[in-house]
């Protein structure tokens, strides 16, 4: 039979490891929800942004309000242009768990992740250039980034056209395939809602 204490020791042996399981577990709970909570914040943080400035840029062109919402355009470029290298962090620090599962539909789904990134980094950097190089300037807060460029007329001319309208080019042709790998994104969403029955859109969606 074992002495009081032996059994003592035991006892806050016990206690201890339970405290420290307990502990441990409830503060890795803690972190991974926490991660959760900052991973649905900076999803629908980039996505309204994205979605708005996406359709601010197709909508300016025909509109009586050109100048004005082409300057927001570039302004508003510019400011995502600086923080997108905070979006790739966070992500390349805690990639999707769909990768961990290694599905057929998950590693496409994690193909459309990687090129959605890619564009919202590819998006701006054309964007800057094609608005750089145009001539007008680039203007945020006030502040003039890169200044206009005119002739001896005072027309407004390209620094270089060449490269001007690859620019332009490029921004045109990413912009729509951004708008097209969002919609295929949004509907696999659905898709895993409606027909799946999955809780993929309500993890996303809650704010728990």
């Amino acid at each position: 039979m074992p002495s009081p204490r032996k059994i003592k020791l035991w006892c806050v042996g016990a206690d201890w490891h339970w405290f420290q399981y307990s502990f441990v577990g409830v503060s890795e709970v803690n972190r991974l929800e926490q991660r959760q909570q900052v991973n649905r914040f900076i999803h629908w943080l980039f996505a309204c942004f994205i979605i708005t400035m996406l359709s601010v840029g197709f909508y300016m062109k025909n509109t009586d309000y050109s100048a004005t919402l082409y300057q927001l355009h570039k302004a508003f470029g510019v400011v995502f242009l600086s923080i997108i290298s905070l979006r790739y962090y966070w992500r390349i620090k805690h990639p999707w768990s769909s990768v961990e599962q290694g599905t057929g539909q998950s590693k496409i789904a994690n193909r459309v992740h990687w090129l959605l990134l890619t564009l919202m980094g590819l998006m701006p950097i054309t964007g800057f250039l094609l608005s750089a190089l145009s001539g007008f300037g680039i203007h945020v807060l006030g502040l003039s980034i890169v200044p206009q460029n005119m002739d001896v007329a005072g027309n407004i001319v390209p620094f270089h056209e060449a490269t001007y309208q690859l620019s332009k080019q490029l921004h045109s042709i990413f912009a729509y395939s951004f708008a097209g790998l969002i919609s295929l994104h949004i509907t696999a969403a659905l898709k895993h809602h409606f027909i799946d029955k999955d809780a993929t859109l309500s993890r996303m969606l809650s704010a728990k």
